[in-house]
């Protein structure tokens, strides 16, 4: 398993280092072509060396800063993830157009010598620039989008040196870029709907008392009569004698 926690601030140290070479060989190079074209006629200069002289004085100012910044300072805007990956993407865009508008002069491939091995030059270092800022970025921005699927959130606002790039994910339950809410059941939530599943399908009954915290059952309606087992009864004759009917005298 790969250590990114030592493995990126390595590459880091790497790319930058050698892009600062590179550049500095650039802007020597650039500044004696524009020299040597300003000798011939004033004001003139071509526009590939234009470019590089710019590239290169970009990179030899910002790169380094990044760099002591990020070693020597905590919480500066400059070493968040997302600013050093934006200027990086702009860094690499213009040493491709410098080497690109380089290779576009068809004369250097006709010549030796003088300047159009300094262009030549040039057009190289111009090349490996690109080449490793590039990848550097790209290594960047992948590490970021995983520490991001992962639940690491505050990865774009996090310091390249100072970020825990082998952090496990923040929730297992994570699926899709979403983190998807635990739910928890307790013994208690379920005896109380199993309870008032049983009360629901119970059958109401007039006069039925309910509970504090249960929910109230309607009653029926119109209400209902109770009804009271019947007694049988004797019949009594009005004006008859107790004890029930006279009996005729037997003869």
């Amino acid at each position: 398993m790969v250590d990114f926690n030592k493995v990126l601030p390595l590459f880091r140290t790497v790319a930058f280092g050698a892009v600062c070479l590179f550049s500095l060989i650039t802007f020597c190079l650039s500044a004696h072509i524009i020299s040597l074209t300003n000798a011939y006629r004033r004001g003139a200069y071509y526009h590939f060396t234009a470019l590089s002289l710019a590239a290169s004085i970009l990179s030899l100012v910002s790169l380094p800063a990044l760099y002591v910044i990020s070693n020597k300072r905590r919480g500066a805007i400059t070493s968040f993830v997302v600013v050093e990956i934006a200027w990086l993407w702009f860094l690499w865009i213009l040493w491709i157009s410098s080497a690109g508008s380089t290779a576009a002069m068809y004369w250097i491939s006709y010549c030796t010598g003088g300047v159009c091995s300094e262009a030549q030059a040039i057009e190289a270092f111009g090349f490996l620039n690109w080449l490793a800022l590039m990848f550097y970025t790209l290594t960047l921005i992948v590490l970021a989008i995983m520490a991001h699927l992962r639940g690491h959130t505050n990865v774009w606002k996090s310091e390249v040196l100072h970020f825990d790039w082998s952090a496990p994910a923040v929730n297992k339950g994570f699926a899709g870029g979403v983190v998807a809410p635990e739910k928890h059941f307790t013994g208690t939530t379920m005896q109380s709907e199993v309870t008032y599943q049983t009360q629901v399908t119970q059958p109401y009954s007039v006069g039925t008392v309910n509970t504090v915290g249960s929910p109230a059952l309607p009653q029926q309606y119109p209400p209902q009569q109770p009804q009271y087992p019947q007694t049988p009864q004797q019949q009594v004759f009005v004006g008859a004698p107790a004890g029930g009917m006279p009996q005729s005298p037997q003869v």
